[in-house]
């Protein structure tokens, strides 16, 4: 009975580490990795992986004068939507929206200021 019940905890322990790995693993995915996978699970598919769009398509967001301006102006487009571009405030959560903004804005060579959710929840 002893080794049945050193057994069982010995699993649990196990278990319990292999847990806390995983959230700490989880946990510890920086901002602009969200940003990305975010990115490239609702914006990719036109605006393209590398963020250079299709010509005349679909606008490229690398270089773009709109994402390399003020952090409002890519929320409001994103809010609101633009030609082909549906709206996402429905879609997606504001902190969602401000991984993706911020992620577009300092990722192909773009530098921009960071917008938090709380911003983009007041434009609404």
């Amino acid at each position: 009975m002893i080794k049945k019940n050193t057994l069982h905890q010995t699993k649990l322990a196990r278990i319990s580490l292999l847990f806390s790995s995983f959230v700490f693993c989880s946990s510890t995915a920086s901002a602009q990795d969200v940003g990305e996978k975010l990115f490239l699970n609702n914006c990719a598919e036109c605006h393209q992986r590398d963020g250079k769009g299709l010509p005349n398509i679909y606008p490229a967001l690398a270089g773009s004068e709109v994402v390399r301006g003020s952090g409002v102006d890519v929320a409001l487009v994103m809010l609101i939507g633009r030609g082909e571009m549906p709206s996402f405030a429905d879609a997606i959560t504001y902190e969602d929206m401000a991984s993706i903004i911020n992620y577009v804005r300092n990722a192909w060579g773009n530098n921009g200021k960071e917008i938090s959710a709380q911003k983009i929840s007041d434009l609404r």
